[in-house]
């Protein structure tokens, strides 16, 4: 058993018959990366790669996930998303509304001899991080979903997820061994798909204090999502009292409607209060908080 386990370790999902690009002396697509520095290499692939904030929250994930649900990239399009390039490994495949989050495909890894040279080791990295390797092939397993047919590389070509000289041929024949990875050769992240970003935000910042990814650039659309909410709450609170109101005025002297008018009324303007307080108390928060980070934790001038 250890020695197919060994095996495995050191067989490659990609052969040198099935590479899309050949690597010089440096990194491919990284002209000033040498391919022999390996502290250097090792770092590019750790931002190029790793998802260690995804694995910290991963006994979560299933709030904000399922798992193996990786649409391919026409029904990325069918589902009315917008196809958004990120180069952060830990955005990819998170989708907020009408937005999906997908990073291109590094270069290096379309090459069998960097994989050979960087990406043999299975041992977790000191940080507590999945392996490189582990990284790698869970990133390559969601493009075998996601781009299915001749249209998906279309699409991918398009938004530069994939060389423009790669012809659908060569892509089925690279991409074919990571097709059927198991789980426990990827990274935890990998074992879910796409992760709706506003789900995993919410329990990262119950867990952290701080938000995943702030998708939010500006306080008009920040606040603006709070507008469906209120309307919503305004309508049920109106409706309910309505009906407590006509319930009153049918029946003056029944003890349960005045009973419930006595609660009912006051939780309702402490209730309106509090909305109305809500939004502007957010707002001066966040004007606090960025004068103390200028203060106190932003560098200063270089």
């Amino acid at each position: 058993m250890q020695a197919d386990a060994r095996d495995d370790a050191l067989t490659l999902p990609l052969t040198e018959k099935n590479e899309l690009l050949s690597m010089g002396a440096t990194v491919p697509g990284h002209p000033l990366i040498s391919a022999d520095d390996h502290a250097e290499v090792d770092k590019f692939l750790e931002a190029e790669l790793s998802t260690l904030r995804l694995k910290r929250v991963y006994s979560l994930l299933f709030l904000a996930s399922n798992r193996d649900n990786v649409s391919p990239l026409h029904h990325q399009v069918v589902k009315g998303r917008r196809i958004c390039i990120t180069e952060r490994p830990e955005l990819h495949l998170c989708w907020y509304y009408e937005r999906v989050f997908v990073k291109p495909i590094p270069k290096c890894l379309l090459s069998h001899a960097f994989w050979a040279r960087h990406l043999v080791d299975t041992r977790g990295r000191e940080d507590g991080g999945d392996s490189l390797r582990a990284e790698a092939e869970g990133f390559l397993r969601t493009y075998a979903r996601l781009i299915c047919h001749e249209s998906d590389l279309h699409l991918a070509k398009e938004h530069k997820l994939v060389p423009e000289m790669l012809t659908w041929e060569r892509w089925c024949s690279f991409i074919h061994p990571f097709r059927f990875l198991r789980d426990k050769d990827v990274a935890e992240r990998y074992h879910y798909g796409e992760i709706r970003l506003t789900r995993v935000n919410f329990w990262y910042s119950l867990r952290f204090g701080r938000s995943y990814f702030q998708a939010n650039h500006n306080y008009a659309t920040f606040f603006g999502r709070f507008g469906a909410p209120y309307i919503f709450v305004f309508g049920a609170v109106t409706v309910l009292l309505t009906a407590l109101q006509t319930g009153l005025a049918v029946y003056p002297q029944w003890g349960i409607y005045n009973d419930l008018a006595s609660r009912i009324v006051p939780f309702t303007m402490i209730l309106t209060l509090v909305g109305l307080g809500l939004l502007p108390m957010l707002f001066m928060f966040f004007q606090f908080r960025e004068l103390f980070l200028f203060i106190f934790v932003r560098r200063p001038l270089s």
